[in-house]
């Protein structure tokens, strides 16, 4: 693998490692919106109408949206018509069945969009790289909530371009052209999406009012040596309240525990932004929806967000649980000419069928 030498590369380096940690931020941000959106209450009409004057950027693909009817929160029972049938024997990525939503289980594509600096208050503008993607899947028969969140520099082969980093699907072709791409490589069908561009991540903390989370010494210090605004410590273990600009700060932390203990700190936020929503009057979360909804794009109408909203009360009591793809164990690092460094994947039949496993069970 190339090595880049010299003080200009290394500050070059650091602008990119932090703006991809800003980036990630965008995971807690956009799993927040999607709950937000489920959990809209009795405004969502009007908030859904703030939606319009964005224009959803679909590329040059065709679009692939359709009418999903949402999960029935109150589901229960012995599933007898839904079967998923992961064959584990399968010896290629390509041999492995594409799965999609079920009965029980809907998957939605949460996209955090980075746009160029001089157009990032462009709220419009969806143009850019996808540089955060989960993948919120809902299972209504074992109540839970799963973010699986797929990593940007991952090498895939993206349909009519070649091979390049997962991000550069978005680019070139939108949604659709994303989407594609994850059915191909993923070998899992992704109907829905919610993307968010770069401006959103304070406004939406901020109209909550903050989060609290638990800081170690290490953590703050990074606030202090950085000349940040440093969190005061409310009690002996460590919990600190943190503002809209704090949370933004903490989640790009990148020098303790590397890009893994970066993404531990991003679903930290994500679940104290949940457990935020959990415990927040109507008033708040239509508040936040208010200042968020124009920065959004989706391709979820009106109808299928009044069905979540049905189910809001029952959604938001599940279970979370979080999986990286691919996880740090089955990375490998590679290096492509004119492209750059990438994430390869040390066995993709392997990863791809685990990531069914997680999401079917």
């Amino acid at each position: 693998m190339s090595r880049k030498s010299g003080a200009h590369a290394k500050r070059g380096q650091k602008m990119k490692k932090s703006k991809k940690a800003v980036l990630i931020t965008l995971i807690a941000l956009v799993s927040v919106i999607a709950l937000l959106l489920i959990a809209g209450g009795i405004y969502v009409k009007v908030m859904f109408g703030r939606m319009g004057d964005i224009e959803q950027f679909q590329g040059n693909g065709s679009n692939m949206s359709r009418e999903i009817e949402p999960p029935d929160s109150d589901f229960s029972g012995v599933i007898v018509d839904d079967p998923v049938h992961i064959n584990d024997a399968v010896d290629s990525v390509n041999s492995i069945e594409v799965q999609g939503n079920t009965k029980v289980i809907t998957n939605i594509l949460l996209v955090g969009v980075e746009t160029d600096v001089g157009s990032r208050d462009d709220i419009t503008n969806y143009s850019g790289r996808s540089d955060s993607m989960i993948i919120l899947s809902i299972d209504k028969y074992h109540k839970t909530i799963k973010l699986i969140s797929l990593l940007r520099d991952n090498y895939v082969a993206i349909p009519g371009y070649g091979y390049s980093k997962l991000n550069a699907a978005f680019t070139w072709g939108g949604f659709d052209l994303l989407a594609q791409t994850i059915e191909q490589n993923y070998r899992l069908k992704i109907d829905q999406f919610v993307a968010v561009n770069f401006k959103a991540f304070t406004m939406a903390v901020g109209a909550m009012g903050g989060v609290d989370i638990v800081l170690t010494d290490a953590e703050i210090n990074e606030f202090r040596e950085n000349n940040q605004k440093v969190p005061v410590k409310t009690n002996e273990e460590g919990l600190c309240h943190l503002d809209a600009e704090q949370t933004l700060y903490y989640s790009r932390i990148r020098h303790i525990g590397d890009d893994w203990g970066r993404t531990t700190r991003q679903r930290t936020v994500i679940q104290a932004l949940m457990e935020k929503a959990k415990t927040a009057g109507i008033g708040t979360l239509n508040n936040v929806l208010y200042e968020v909804l124009p920065y959004i794009s989706t391709n979820i109408s009106e109808g299928e967000i009044l069905g979540y909203v049905a189910g809001a009360p029952t959604y938001l009591s599940y279970e979370v649980s979080e999986k990286m793809l691919p996880e740090r164990a089955e990375c490998v690092a590679i290096d492509v000419s004119g492209v750059g460094q990438c994430v390869g994947m040390q066995d993709p039949t392997k990863t791809v069928l685990d990531l069914h496993h997680f999401i079917y069970g």
